[in-house]
């Protein structure tokens, strides 16, 4: 009997192998995992900003612990953060009676855990390099003559610099989407996800190819995007300085 090759094998909660055809249900899988990218992605960028803004408000000894301890974070490998919070959700269950599901089901594929899980290490990321970008735009000229002109710290840190930010956070777009894609792949595993890491994990050869492309096109374009914008930038800030 001739052995399909457009089929994978997946494995349920219970260790038992199931074949699955690879399309079209590669692109149901595809928009689950980019579901709970993007939106992990988006949750990490606002809690970033907000945290941010508010350690901007605190005093410098404050701003300096803060650093400080988020370089601390930064030093836990990411499989290390997955699964102390696997186990956190465990405890909480044994002493609450709250059930945190961790684990995916085929036929119901869980959102908000795997959001929350893959958000917390972009969160740390770019609430460092928020801190960072911050402390740059404060010193720079515009900000001295909107504070001579009497407008409040509030105000130009809402107004002025975070937009600036904004903006200088798209020049680490890769190398944040590139990271969260491995992240990504780590709680698929720890957590079953029927996503298209999860897909890739169990296929070889050409469908192997076939996913690896379906994963790299849409970032390839985002890419491109992104290094066009910034290079729009670019050009205009230096029109202006001219």
């Amino acid at each position: 009997m001739q052995e399909k090759v457009w089929v994978y094998t997946m494995y349920t909660q219970q260790g038992s192998p199931m074949n699955r055809d690879v399309f079209p249900e590669i692109f149901n899988k595809f928009f689950y995992s980019m579901t709970i990218f993007f939106v992990a992605l988006v949750v990490g960028l606002m809690v970033a900003l907000v945290l941010t803004f508010s350690t901007t408000m605190l005093p410098k000894a404050f701003q300096r612990f803060i650093q400080s301890f988020l370089s601390f974070l930064e030093s836990f490998p990411d499989l290390f953060i997955v699964v102390v919070l696997q186990v956190l959700f465990v405890y909480i269950y044994k002493k609450t009676g709250i059930l945190l599901y961790f684990y995916n089901d085929y036929d119901n594929p869980i959102y908000i855990l795997p959001i929350l899980v893959l958000s917390i290490v972009p969160t740390i990321q770019l609430f460092k390099l928020s801190l960072l970008l911050m402390k740059e735009e404060q010193d720079r000229l515009y900000v001295t003559v909107a504070r001579s002109m009497g407008l409040s710290k509030f105000y130009i840190l809402l107004k002025h610099v975070f937009r600036n930010i904004l903006t200088s956070l798209l020049q680490y777009s890769k190398t944040i989407f590139v990271f969260m894609l491995s992240n990504l792949f780590i709680v698929e595993y720890v957590y079953n996800l029927n996503g298209i890491m999860h897909v890739l994990l169990y296929m070889k050869g050409l469908v192997f190819l076939v996913t690896a492309l379906i994963i790299a096109l849409p970032f390839s374009v985002l890419f491109e995007i992104s290094d066009n914008y910034n290079a729009n930038v670019r050009q205009r800030i230096q029109k202006e300085a001219a």
